[in-house]
């Protein structure tokens, strides 16, 4: 779209055009880009040597030819030679332009230089005696009068690839070309050692390119994958760990992005662009350079690579036992680990040996040379080898090895060191007593006597360390087969070869079983878990009842599954006297009343809870396990219950929810919505699952707080219009209902839903249903409404007694009374919870209430500034206009904005797309993607939105 001309002609769009050509479209290198440009636009027309430093795939050839391009616009003259081609052919292609120009200038001294430099090119049949440096003095000669009257930029590439004479070659011609006025600049690696180091000494600056920031990163692979979406930080994250050093590397960077696409690996879920499967490894593409140095090292290369990334780490002294798991000749191993080492492919740091890029381990992986455990395989042999020479061998890394090489390796002697050292390391060390008790488990037969007690340590050390996830991948696993074992040994009342005690046991891990599904979302397991209760239950009908009761909770109906489960707990054997039991049905009674219980239930499920436990533990704290239970938080609750320490690499969908929970409450909105996003894009989580949904819900929840609108109905669209936590599900449409301009539809939908669900289903969110309602029919002026629901909120507190619906009764009553002081109360209990988003709406009630609400005004602003809503501020700043008092102002960039900048952001506040500012802007799209990323950098704004908002707000400092 052509713009008229008397616009074109502004002076103020001569300069934006300017400053468009000017800027380059690298994020990342705007430091380096100014330096060069200045010194090459220097008043003073003096010579310089510059050299741009960085590793490969920095960038360094594409800022210059950038460069290169402005520069030539300029009228600027560029001439080039590079390093990486071999004397005296480097120099052909410089000595060829300046011989095009002789004619332009009619200099017959230039005709003469020419001449000379001509006449000192060896003929191609004869380069073996050349020597450069006559050469460069005429070249030099011969430049010094082609540059006369006109900036000239040389341009020497890669100074680091050439021999010892073609450096110092180089850095004659680099010399004598900046002493007649010319520039120079020199390209070379970071890392590269050697002669060329001359050149380096004699230049006037070195400009480094270091390591793409988060942000630059992130606005490039917004414009690589299409810019249709920002970039989740998980996503930034991943790439950081699977890349180490090379994470901010461009080639790098952009190369694997290209892979992941190819692989369908990324994926847009909110707006934002995720990693599908984010715990799977990203591999590096194959054509990637540090593959490359790999293959030059042949298959041996290859193996030895490989063997280091699966072992992790590894002392340069155990050089002979990677050479035999490498299988590789001891001497040709030595040979090619230092060649590794050299080509960075390997880091040595104090004797130790690792991989620098996990990525290039995965790329290693995927190309099936041998498989990881066949490396750990390789290493257990080795040891055992050593051990039966009578040798020293590490017994905890032999179980390690024994571990990763999986069952199929070892036999009975690593059947015995596995359970050995889990036994003897349980309590220093239960993360690898866990682990060798599952590898154990899985190499034992079912009618193996070892069995049921080494299933039972091994689901002890699971529970306590929070790992439901593989616990329940376990018992999968195992009790099927046990199953089967023990149909096969006698009738299907019997327990074949398992005594009492075993008896008792299974019944525990059939409850241990039931329970890690509910917390993962797994259904496929119900017909064997009930199988198992066949087995071991003393009545009949009891499986009937056990599947009714899974029935129930996987759907969320977790009041008919407590009546159930209430009628069972006297159907199974008698606890074991031998041992207190790995989880006990009075645990799981306790749990489901913390769900959905009333509170006298409660109390006397944790009464039997604390009769049957032994005493040396304290009873889990009442207040977080109903809050938990109020918005089914299972993996909370079974913290609670089961007192387990907190172990590392908590995974599944119930994790995920407790996190997204604890994230909203605490007002960190991005970390609750990148975990939901996360959740959302990895495939191996069951997609039925009530904790997926119920993330997915609170994901809707916050974009509707924050005034995304669209966002929060996509959400909404994921969840099954059979949700059982209905409440809980009208509280998030009710919320969006009102934050679009429909408060009474809002609370006529709300008190449907409401009774709808009252007596159905579960009560999880039904007190944040209720609060809500109650202040939207406040602000409608409806008292009667208001208080007909303020008896219901009521009334279910003195049912429930939960913390969240004592803090919802009393802000509703502060609200519906106009009464301060329950509203001051309840904002107290909030913040001792923790739970800031109903601290804000305590102080958007004081602020309307008030006659002084300054104070409580400003602390809701902060609030809801820091959870990201600019809908939030946006009705704070409107309840401050109203009581006159000055708007929070935050501290705005330290450099005034440019004139390009403001008119970007008026018209980002008036809609316009990228592609409509930069028409309007006289700029590339690009660099209406830059201009916006370090905005938003500057400002502390999250998204277009934000940014509009904080200028109405009067938040940014104009030009």
């Amino acid at each position: 779209m052509a713009l008229p001309k008397t616009e074109a002609a502004h002076p103020q769009h001569q300069e934006e055009r300017r400053m468009v050509r000017e800027r380059t479209p690298f994020l990342g290198r705007d430091e380096q880009w100014a330096r060069l440009n200045s010194t090459v636009h220097a008043s003073d027309g003096a010579g310089a040597l510059l050299v741009v430093r960085g590793p490969n795939g920095s960038g360094k050839s594409a800022l210059l030819d950038v460069a290169a391009r402005n520069w030539i616009r300029d009228d600027v003259r560029v001439l080039s030679v590079s390093a990486a081609v071999p004397a005296p052919r480097m120099f052909d292609a410089l000595l060829e332009t300046v011989r095009g120009r002789v004619d332009d200038h009619h200099d017959p001294e230039l005709l003469e230089t020419v001449a000379a430099a001509a006449r000192l090119r060896p003929p191609r049949t004869d380069i073996g005696d050349f020597t450069p440096l006559p050469l460069v003095h005429e070249l030099t000669r011969a430049l010094t009068r082609l540059t006369r009257g006109k900036r000239t930029v040389l341009v020497i590439e890669d100074v680091d690839h050439g021999d010892r004479e073609s450096a110092f070659a180089l850095s004659a011609l680099a010399q004598g070309f900046r002493a007649t006025g010319g520039v120079v600049l020199a390209t070379l690696r970071s890392s590269s050692r050697g002669s060329h180091e001359q050149l380096v000494d004699l230049a006037d600056a070195v400009l480094d390119l270091p390591p793409l920031s988060d942000e630059d990163v992130a606005a490039l692979l917004t414009r690589w994958t299409g810019g249709q979406a920002a970039v989740d930080p998980s996503t930034i994250e991943a790439l950081r760990t699977t890349l180490g050093p090379l994470f901010g590397n461009p080639a790098t960077m952009r190369s694997v992005v290209r892979a992941l696409r190819r692989e369908d690996r990324l994926t847009v879920i909110d707006e934002h662009l995720c990693l599908r499967s984010p715990r799977e490894p990203i591999a590096l593409p194959e054509d990637h350079e540090l593959l490359r140095l790999v293959h030059e090292c042949g298959p041996e290369g290859g193996r030895i690579a490989w063997s280091v990334a699966v072992l992790g780490e590894l002392d340069v002294n155990d050089l002979p036992m990677l050479a035999e798991v490498a299988d590789v000749e001891l001497h040709a191993c030595g040979r090619l680990l230092d060649r590794l080492v050299r080509d960075e492919v390997l880091h040595e740091d104090h004797g130790r040996l690792r991989l620098q890029v996990p990525a290039l381990g995965t790329a290693l992986g995927r190309e099936g040379t041998r498989s990881w455990r066949a490396v750990h395989g390789a290493l257990v042999r080795h040891m055992l080898d050593r051990r039966e020479r009578g040798g020293v061998v590490d017994h905890s890394a032999l179980a390690h090895h024994l571990v990763e090489a999986g069952p199929d390796f070892g036999g009975e002697h690593a059947l015995e060191i596995l359970l050995h050292e889990a036994n003897s390391t349980v309590e220093t060390d239960p993360e690898g007593a866990a682990e060798r008790y599952r590898a154990a488990v899985h190499r034992m037969r079912a009618s193996d006597s070892r069995l049921p007690g080494s299933l039972e340590a091994m689901t002890r050390l699971q529970l306590s360390r929070g790992h439901f996830r593989e616990l329940a991948d376990d018992l999968g696993t195992v009790l099927p087969a046990l199953l089967e074992a023990l149909h096969h040994e006698g009738d299907s009342t019997k327990t074949g070869p398992y005594g009492h005690d075993d008896e008792l046991l299974l019944t525990e891990l059939a409850v241990c079983w039931f329970l890690v599904q509910l917390h993962e979302g797994h259904t496929v397991g119900i017909h064997d878990s009930t199988r198992l209760f066949d087995l071991v239950s003393t009545r009949d009908g009891s499986s009937e009842q056990m599947r009714g009761l899974f029935s129930a909770l996987f759907r969320g109906r977790v009041r008919e599954a407590v009546s159930t489960l209430d009628t069972l707990v006297e159907t199974f054997p008698a606890e074991r006297e031998t041992a207190r039991p790995v989880i006990a049905f009075e645990e799981v009674v306790l749990l489901l009343q913390a769900l959905e219980g009333e509170h006298e239930q409660f109390l006397r499920a944790l009464w039997r809870w604390q009769r049957r436990h032994p005493s040396g533990r304290e009873a889990p704290d009442i207040e977080r396990l109903r809050d938990a239970g109020s918005m089914l938080d299972h993996a909370t609750a079974l913290e609670l219950i089961l007192g387990h320490r907190n172990g590392g690499g908590r995974r599944g969908s119930a994790h995920a929810y407790q996190r997204v929970l604890r994230a909203y409450h605490a007002g960190e909105w991005d970390e609750a919505l990148s975990v939901a996003r996360s959740l959302e894009a990895d495939r191996s989580h069951p997609r039925g699952s009530l904790a997926l949904h119920l993330t997915r819900v609170m994901a809707a929840e916050i974009c509707a707080a924050r005034g995304h609108f669209r966002r929060a109905e996509n959400w909404l669209a994921r969840v099954p219009r059979r949700f059982a936590c209905g409440h809980l599900l009208a509280w998030v449409h009710c919320g969006l209902r009102h934050r679009r301009g429909h408060t009474a539809e809002a609370v006529a939908e709300g008190w449907r839903e409401y009774l709808h669900h009252r007596d159905r289903g579960s009560t999880a969110g039904l007190e944040r249903l209720l609060e809500r309602l109650i202040d939207y029919s406040v602000r409608l002026g409806d008292q009667e409404g208001a208080e007909r629901l303020l008896e219901q909120l009521e009334a279910f507190e003195t049912r429930a007694r939960t913390a969240s619906a004592r803090e919802a009764a009393l802000l509703a009553r502060g609200m519906v009374e106009a009464d301060p002081a329950p509203l001051r109360e309840g904002i107290e209990s909030a913040k001792r919870r923790g739970d800031n988003h109903r601290v804000a709406r305590g102080c958007a009630a004081m602020g309307r209430l008030l006659d002084e609400p300054r104070s409580w005004l400003h602390e809701g602003y902060d609030l809801v500034k820091q959870f990201g809503s600019s809908y939030g501020r946006g009705v704070f700043s409107e309840l401050m206009r109203s009581r006159g008092i000055a708007l929070t102002r935050s501290r705005g960039p330290r450099e005034p904005l440019s004139n390009t900048e403001n008119r970007i952001i008026e018209l980002v506040s008036d809609g316009y797309t990228n592609r409509q500012i930069a028409v309007a802007v006289q700029a590339s799209e690009k660099t209406v993607e830059s201009h916006l990323t370090k905005l938003f950098t500057r400002t502390g704004c999250r998204s277009r939105v934000e940014l509009a908002t904080a200028r109405l707000e009067g938040r940014l400092m104009p030009a």
